[in-house]
Protein backbone atom coordinates (compact mmCIF):
# COMPACT_ATOMS: atom_id res chain seq x y z
CA UNK A 1 0.00 0.00 0.00
CA UNK A 2 1.34 3.41 -0.96
CA UNK A 3 1.87 5.94 1.83
CA UNK A 4 1.14 9.67 1.62
CA UNK A 5 4.73 10.48 2.63
CA UNK A 6 6.02 8.43 -0.33
CA UNK A 7 3.71 10.22 -2.76
CA UNK A 8 4.67 13.57 -1.23
CA UNK A 9 8.39 12.83 -1.74
CA UNK A 10 7.76 11.63 -5.30
CA UNK A 11 5.71 14.71 -6.23
CA UNK A 12 8.28 17.07 -4.71
CA UNK A 13 11.10 15.57 -6.82
CA UNK A 14 9.03 16.04 -9.97
CA UNK A 15 8.00 19.57 -8.96
CA UNK A 16 11.44 20.79 -7.94
CA UNK A 17 13.65 18.73 -10.26
CA UNK A 18 15.96 16.93 -7.82
CA UNK A 19 16.17 14.98 -4.58
CA UNK A 20 18.19 17.82 -3.05
CA UNK A 21 15.55 20.45 -3.75
CA UNK A 22 12.72 18.13 -2.72
CA UNK A 23 14.45 17.53 0.62
CA UNK A 24 14.85 21.28 1.18
CA UNK A 25 11.22 22.04 0.33
CA UNK A 26 9.88 19.25 2.53
CA UNK A 27 12.38 19.94 5.33
CA UNK A 28 13.65 16.36 5.11
CA UNK A 29 17.10 14.81 4.78
CA UNK A 30 18.03 13.53 1.31
CA UNK A 31 18.46 9.93 2.48
CA UNK A 32 14.85 9.94 3.71
CA UNK A 33 13.56 11.17 0.33
CA UNK A 34 15.66 8.58 -1.56
CA UNK A 35 14.51 5.75 0.70
CA UNK A 36 10.84 6.67 0.23
CA UNK A 37 11.26 6.63 -3.56
CA UNK A 38 12.99 3.22 -3.47
CA UNK A 39 10.18 1.87 -1.29
CA UNK A 40 7.52 3.32 -3.59
CA UNK A 41 9.21 1.84 -6.69
CA UNK A 42 9.43 -1.52 -4.92
CA UNK A 43 5.72 -1.46 -4.09
CA UNK A 44 4.74 -0.49 -7.65
CA UNK A 45 7.27 -2.79 -9.31
CA UNK A 46 8.48 -0.09 -11.71
CA UNK A 47 11.06 2.69 -12.07
CA UNK A 48 9.74 6.20 -11.54
CA UNK A 49 12.94 8.07 -12.39
CA UNK A 50 15.96 7.54 -14.64
CA UNK A 51 19.28 9.36 -14.69
CA UNK A 52 20.33 11.45 -17.68
CA UNK A 53 23.81 12.73 -16.89
CA UNK A 54 23.46 14.65 -13.64
CA UNK A 55 19.72 15.10 -14.08
CA UNK A 56 16.91 12.76 -13.12
CA UNK A 57 14.11 12.27 -15.61
CA UNK A 58 10.58 11.07 -14.87
CA UNK A 59 9.68 7.79 -16.60
CA UNK A 60 6.38 7.17 -18.37
CA UNK A 61 5.15 5.33 -15.28
CA UNK A 62 6.24 8.28 -13.16
CA UNK A 63 4.27 10.71 -15.32
CA UNK A 64 1.18 8.57 -14.92
CA UNK A 65 1.64 8.33 -11.16
CA UNK A 66 2.14 12.10 -10.86
CA UNK A 67 -1.49 12.77 -11.79
CA UNK A 68 -2.76 10.29 -9.22
CA UNK A 69 -0.37 11.54 -6.54
CA UNK A 70 -1.44 15.17 -7.05
CA UNK A 71 -5.12 14.29 -6.69
CA UNK A 72 -4.58 12.04 -3.66
CA UNK A 73 -2.50 14.61 -1.78
CA UNK A 74 -4.97 17.36 -2.62
CA UNK A 75 -7.89 15.33 -1.24
CA UNK A 76 -5.92 14.36 1.88
CA UNK A 77 -5.12 18.04 2.54
CA UNK A 78 -8.81 18.96 2.12
CA UNK A 79 -9.91 16.16 4.46
CA UNK A 80 -7.37 17.17 7.13
CA UNK A 81 -8.46 20.79 6.89
CA UNK A 82 -12.13 19.82 7.09
CA UNK A 83 -11.71 17.61 10.16
CA UNK A 84 -9.08 19.70 11.93
CA UNK A 85 -6.24 17.20 11.42
CA UNK A 86 -3.82 19.62 9.79
CA UNK A 87 -1.31 19.26 12.60
CA UNK A 88 -0.29 15.88 11.17
CA UNK A 89 1.30 12.87 12.88
CA UNK A 90 4.05 12.92 15.47
CA UNK A 91 7.43 13.38 13.76
CA UNK A 92 10.62 11.42 14.47
CA UNK A 93 14.07 11.87 12.96
CA UNK A 94 15.60 8.40 13.08
CA UNK A 95 19.25 7.48 12.52
CA UNK A 96 19.92 3.97 11.21
CA UNK A 97 23.16 2.03 10.66
CA UNK A 98 23.72 0.52 7.20
CA UNK A 99 23.73 -3.03 8.55
CA UNK A 100 20.11 -2.57 9.67
CA UNK A 101 18.94 -1.18 6.32
CA UNK A 102 20.36 -4.23 4.52
CA UNK A 103 19.67 -7.13 6.86
CA UNK A 104 16.25 -5.92 8.04
CA UNK A 105 14.92 -4.01 5.06
CA UNK A 106 11.35 -5.40 5.39
CA UNK A 107 11.28 -4.20 9.00
CA UNK A 108 12.62 -0.78 7.98
CA UNK A 109 9.85 -0.49 5.41
CA UNK A 110 7.30 -1.35 8.10
CA UNK A 111 8.87 1.28 10.36
CA UNK A 112 8.49 3.93 7.65
CA UNK A 113 4.81 3.03 7.16
CA UNK A 114 4.10 2.29 10.83
CA UNK A 115 0.48 2.13 12.08
CA UNK A 116 1.16 4.26 15.18
CA UNK A 117 0.92 7.68 13.49
CA UNK A 118 4.62 8.53 13.32
CA UNK A 119 6.07 10.55 10.44
CA UNK A 120 9.63 9.21 10.25
CA UNK A 121 12.66 10.66 8.46
CA UNK A 122 15.70 8.38 8.15
CA UNK A 123 19.37 9.36 8.29
CA UNK A 124 22.03 6.75 7.51
CA UNK A 125 25.48 6.56 9.12
CA UNK A 126 27.83 4.55 11.31
CA UNK A 127 27.13 4.22 15.04
CA UNK A 128 29.57 6.94 16.14
CA UNK A 129 28.21 9.45 13.64
CA UNK A 130 24.61 8.73 14.65
CA UNK A 131 25.33 9.13 18.37
CA UNK A 132 26.93 12.53 17.57
CA UNK A 133 23.89 13.42 15.42
CA UNK A 134 21.60 12.49 18.31
CA UNK A 135 23.48 14.63 20.83
CA UNK A 136 23.68 17.59 18.45
CA UNK A 137 19.94 17.53 17.76
CA UNK A 138 20.07 16.26 14.16
CA UNK A 139 18.31 13.02 15.16
CA UNK A 140 15.70 12.25 17.82
CA UNK A 141 16.61 8.56 18.05
CA UNK A 142 19.09 6.15 16.49
CA UNK A 143 19.36 2.42 15.86
CA UNK A 144 23.05 1.69 16.52
CA UNK A 145 25.45 -0.97 17.69
CA UNK A 146 25.20 -1.54 21.43
CA UNK A 147 27.78 -0.41 23.94
CA UNK A 148 29.03 2.91 22.57
CA UNK A 149 26.28 5.35 23.61
CA UNK A 150 27.12 7.52 26.66
CA UNK A 151 25.35 6.80 29.94
CA UNK A 152 23.05 9.86 29.88
CA UNK A 153 21.21 8.53 26.81
CA UNK A 154 18.32 6.08 27.16
CA UNK A 155 19.08 2.70 25.57
CA UNK A 156 16.68 -0.14 24.82
CA UNK A 157 17.96 -3.39 23.31
CA UNK A 158 16.55 -4.48 19.95
CA UNK A 159 18.36 -7.40 18.28
CA UNK A 160 21.19 -9.88 18.67
CA UNK A 161 23.01 -10.92 15.48
CA UNK A 162 25.76 -13.47 14.85
CA UNK A 163 29.04 -12.35 13.31
CA UNK A 164 31.12 -14.43 10.90
CA UNK A 165 34.51 -14.19 9.21
CA UNK A 166 34.39 -14.09 5.42
CA UNK A 167 37.00 -14.35 2.67
CA UNK A 168 37.04 -14.93 -1.09
CA UNK A 169 37.53 -18.24 -2.89
CA UNK A 170 40.85 -17.02 -4.31
CA UNK A 171 42.13 -16.08 -0.84
CA UNK A 172 44.32 -18.50 1.11
CA UNK A 173 42.23 -20.62 3.52
CA UNK A 174 41.53 -18.77 6.78
CA UNK A 175 41.23 -20.12 10.32
CA UNK A 176 41.35 -18.51 13.74
CA UNK A 177 45.01 -19.55 13.95
CA UNK A 178 46.01 -17.90 10.65
CA UNK A 179 44.67 -14.37 11.16
CA UNK A 180 48.08 -12.85 11.88
CA UNK A 181 49.24 -10.80 8.89
CA UNK A 182 45.88 -10.85 7.08
CA UNK A 183 44.40 -7.75 5.48
CA UNK A 184 41.11 -6.87 7.18
CA UNK A 185 38.35 -4.97 5.42
CA UNK A 186 35.87 -2.96 7.49
CA UNK A 187 32.76 -1.02 6.59
CA UNK A 188 33.78 1.89 8.84
CA UNK A 189 36.41 2.40 11.52
CA UNK A 190 33.71 4.20 13.52
CA UNK A 191 31.21 1.34 13.61
CA UNK A 192 30.35 -0.47 16.84
CA UNK A 193 31.45 -3.83 15.40
CA UNK A 194 35.08 -2.70 15.49
CA UNK A 195 35.06 -3.58 19.19
CA UNK A 196 34.25 -7.17 18.20
CA UNK A 197 37.10 -7.18 15.70
CA UNK A 198 39.59 -5.85 18.26
CA UNK A 199 38.51 -8.53 20.74
CA UNK A 200 38.86 -11.24 18.08
CA UNK A 201 42.37 -10.11 17.17
CA UNK A 202 43.43 -9.73 20.82
CA UNK A 203 42.21 -13.16 21.89
CA UNK A 204 43.94 -14.86 18.94
CA UNK A 205 47.08 -12.70 19.21
CA UNK A 206 46.78 -11.57 15.62
CA UNK A 207 48.15 -8.37 14.10
CA UNK A 208 46.60 -7.38 10.76
CA UNK A 209 48.86 -6.52 7.87
CA UNK A 210 46.51 -3.58 7.34
CA UNK A 211 42.90 -2.49 7.95
CA UNK A 212 41.07 -1.06 4.93
CA UNK A 213 37.95 1.07 5.35
CA UNK A 214 35.49 0.44 2.48
CA UNK A 215 32.72 2.90 3.31
CA UNK A 216 29.85 0.56 2.39
CA UNK A 217 29.03 -3.12 2.74
CA UNK A 218 28.45 -3.42 -0.99
CA UNK A 219 32.05 -2.42 -1.70
CA UNK A 220 33.32 -4.50 1.21
CA UNK A 221 31.70 -7.70 -0.07
CA UNK A 222 32.91 -6.98 -3.60
CA UNK A 223 36.51 -6.60 -2.39
CA UNK A 224 36.36 -9.67 -0.16
CA UNK A 225 34.88 -11.78 -2.97
CA UNK A 226 37.78 -10.68 -5.18
CA UNK A 227 40.32 -11.93 -2.62
CA UNK A 228 41.38 -8.55 -1.21
CA UNK A 229 41.18 -9.64 2.42
CA UNK A 230 39.15 -10.93 5.36
CA UNK A 231 36.19 -9.28 7.10
CA UNK A 232 34.09 -9.74 10.22
CA UNK A 233 30.43 -9.14 9.30
CA UNK A 234 26.90 -10.05 10.45
CA UNK A 235 25.86 -13.45 9.12
CA UNK A 236 22.61 -11.91 7.82
CA UNK A 237 24.60 -9.79 5.38
CA UNK A 238 26.27 -12.89 3.91
CA UNK A 239 22.77 -14.03 3.00
CA UNK A 240 21.87 -10.59 1.60
CA UNK A 241 24.87 -10.56 -0.76
CA UNK A 242 24.88 -14.31 -1.51
CA UNK A 243 23.51 -13.88 -5.04
CA UNK A 244 26.01 -11.19 -6.07
CA UNK A 245 29.20 -11.82 -4.09
CA UNK A 246 30.39 -15.37 -3.41
CA UNK A 247 32.38 -15.62 -0.18
CA UNK A 248 33.45 -18.36 2.22
CA UNK A 249 32.18 -18.04 5.81
CA UNK A 250 34.00 -19.15 8.96
CA UNK A 251 31.51 -19.65 11.78
CA UNK A 252 32.51 -18.12 15.11
CA UNK A 253 31.57 -19.12 18.66
CA UNK A 254 33.74 -16.82 20.79
CA UNK A 255 32.59 -13.83 22.88
CA UNK A 256 33.31 -11.58 19.88
CA UNK A 257 30.76 -13.41 17.71
CA UNK A 258 27.66 -11.51 18.86
CA UNK A 259 26.63 -8.05 17.66
CA UNK A 260 23.81 -6.36 19.56
CA UNK A 261 21.67 -3.51 18.24
CA UNK A 262 19.83 -0.98 20.39
CA UNK A 263 17.61 2.07 20.11
CA UNK A 264 19.18 5.15 21.69
CA UNK A 265 17.31 8.37 22.44
CA UNK A 266 17.14 11.45 24.69
CA UNK A 267 13.42 11.76 25.44
CA UNK A 268 12.51 8.77 27.64
CA UNK A 269 8.95 9.85 28.47
CA UNK A 270 6.26 7.24 27.90
CA UNK A 271 4.57 9.23 25.13
CA UNK A 272 7.74 10.16 23.26
CA UNK A 273 7.95 9.17 19.60
CA UNK A 274 11.21 7.29 20.16
CA UNK A 275 9.85 5.15 22.99
CA UNK A 276 6.60 4.46 21.12
CA UNK A 277 8.56 3.35 18.05
CA UNK A 278 10.88 1.12 20.09
CA UNK A 279 7.96 -0.60 21.80
CA UNK A 280 6.20 -1.05 18.44
CA UNK A 281 9.34 -2.58 16.87
CA UNK A 282 9.77 -5.06 19.72
CA UNK A 283 6.10 -6.04 19.63
CA UNK A 284 6.12 -6.28 15.83
CA UNK A 285 9.15 -8.56 15.87
CA UNK A 286 7.66 -10.67 18.66
CA UNK A 287 4.55 -11.16 16.52
CA UNK A 288 6.73 -12.17 13.57
CA UNK A 289 8.52 -14.76 15.71
CA UNK A 290 5.23 -16.16 17.05
CA UNK A 291 3.86 -16.35 13.51
CA UNK A 292 6.97 -18.14 12.22
CA UNK A 293 6.92 -20.62 15.11
CA UNK A 294 3.22 -21.26 14.49
CA UNK A 295 3.84 -21.95 10.81
CA UNK A 296 6.62 -24.42 11.66
CA UNK A 297 4.37 -26.22 14.14
CA UNK A 298 1.62 -26.49 11.50
CA UNK A 299 4.11 -27.85 8.94
CA UNK A 300 5.44 -30.43 11.40
CA UNK A 301 1.89 -31.66 12.02
CA UNK A 302 0.88 -31.45 8.35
Amino acid sequence: MMENAELEAFKAIVDYGSVTQAALKLNRVQSSISFRIKTLESKLGTRLFERSGRRIVVTAAGNELYGYASQILEWVAKAEASFGQGSGPQKLRLGVIENFTLSRQPLLQRIMSNPIALDIDVTLGNSTYLIDALESGICDAAIVGAGIAPAHLTRLGLFEDRLTLIYGESHAPVSLDTLDGCSFLVNSRQSASQRNLKELLTLHRATPDRIVECGSYSLLFSQVANGAGVSLVPQALVEVFASTHKVISLELTGPYATFNTEMVFLDASLGSAARRLTEWILESEACEVRSTVGQRVEMSHG
